[in-house]
């Protein structure tokens, strides 16, 4: 049986808590949660779905991360689900899900390097400036979603007459979010 660790971080407090997800403490048993989960998760089930859902919407405390927020997302977005057919995967890394959001990097099939994307849930986001697609996730949700754009990175310098220079270079940067309904 794998065994992986994922780290939880509450809203009550910013301590870590590590966890095995498939142990219930030191007596090392799964727990009956655990391993209904993990079959769904793997499955891309409605029950994992709909947990993960909870979570990326705010509705429980907490955030999912690490390894198992990256396969939690893909889940999520139905590529884990049997029938999808033939759609190419994208491999998820550096993923929060919580609080109305996720944020991440995306690896599409082919690509060398990643793209940084957030996702803001409609319904307690306004529509984000500038580009972004609507999604639908497994469980129905609509999600904003935008990826990191070409931006200009300005560092200053003391040029040789004394003079404040800059030394630029293009990188990719997430737009600022969007704000949150419940704040307008």
């Amino acid at each position: 049986m794998e065994r992986s660790s994922q780290t939880v971080h509450t809203t009550s407090s910013s301590e870590r808590v590590h966890t095995n997800r498939f142990q219930a403490g030191a007596g090392a048993r799964p727990t009956l949660g655990g391993m209904v989960f993990s079959h769904s998760l793997a499955a891309g089930g409605s029950f994992a779905n709909d947990v993960i859902g909870s979570v990326a919407r705010g509705e429980v405390a907490g955030s999912i991360t690490g390894d198992m927020a990256a396969q939690s997302l893909s889940s999520y977005m139905g590529y884990t689900s049997p029938g999808i057919g033939s759609r190419d995967a994208p491999i998820y890394s550096d993923v929060e899900i919580g609080r109305g959001r996720i944020t991440g990097v995306e690896t599409v099939s082919g690509a060398s390097e990643g793209l940084s994307f957030a996702m803001y849930h409609v319904d307690q986001y306004t529509a984000p400036s500038g580009d972004y697609t609507k999604i639908v996730s497994a469980d129905g949700t609509q999600w904003y979603k935008q990826y990191a754009q070409d931006a200009v990175e300005r560092k200053p310098y003391m040029a040789p007459d004394d003079t404040v220079a800059y030394h630029e270079r293009i990188i990719k940067k997430l737009p600022d979010p969007p704000r949150r309904k419940d704040r307008i």
